[in-house]
């Protein structure tokens, strides 16, 4: 074995060694600008294909979220790569596996609600519950920004939601509050996370 070679294994046991499979969470944030652009084509396109048709709607936010799965997956088995972790470590397991539940059980509820049209409550849905899981990120990663943009939306979730309730909102899908909810579902669930990702990237950078 060459001097070389034996360097990199070195390198590999330490890294081996200081590598702790219950609290490491490597993460590449160019998933979160990816689950962003998604975000905003869900929004703009969810009431067209449900109004189209059930079937056509329920494939294309099936088919988005599958999308961001596959880009989320990608991208963290490229930066687990460059730790020489095999497979996923265990917090990173337990995000996927929760924005995958909520996924699910958000696409079941739009597919219901979207057969009496009431897309105000279908946006509401996304924005309140993604944003749960963007809580549990900031939980497990300690980012006091998610956190903190988690309370916010789910805050703002309950508002809309009891203003569209009393001004009996809820239902009209031509109505200025719905493109309104639409330009708070894009800022909440795009932007945000977008700024976020950008700013842990470059603290990534600075350390």
């Amino acid at each position: 074995m060459s001097e070389k070679d034996e360097v990199l294994r070195q390198i590999s046991e330490i890294k081996n060694h200081l590598i702790d499979k219950e609290t490491f969470f490597p993460y590449n944030y160019n998933a979160c600008h990816a689950w962003s652009v998604i975000a905003v084509f869900m929004t703009l396109v969810m009431i067209p294909a449900y109004e189209y048709s059930i079937t056509l709607g329920t494939g294309i936010m099936s088919t988005l979220v599958a999308i961001g799965f596959i880009i989320e997956g990608v991208l963290t088995k490229k930066v687990n790569k460059s730790y020489d972790i095999d497979d996923c470590t265990n917090r990173q397991e337990f995000i996927m596996k929760n924005f995958l539940m909520i996924t699910l059980f958000l696409i079941v509820i739009s597919t219901i609600l979207a057969m009496s049209k009431l897309y105000v409550l279908i946006y509401l849905s996304w924005l309140f519950l993604i944003s749960l899981g963007y809580f549990a990120v900031g939980f497990v990663l300690n980012i006091k920004a998610f956190s903190q943009m988690a309370k916010f939306n789910m805050l703002s979730a309950l508002v809309l939601l009891m203003l569209g309730a009393y001004f009996g909102l809820l239902v009209n899908k031509d109505s200025s509050f719905i493109i309104f909810i639409q330009a708070v579902m894009i800022f909440s669930l795009a932007i945000l996370p977008s700024i976020i990702a950008s700013q842990q990237q470059k603290e990534a950078c600075g350390v």
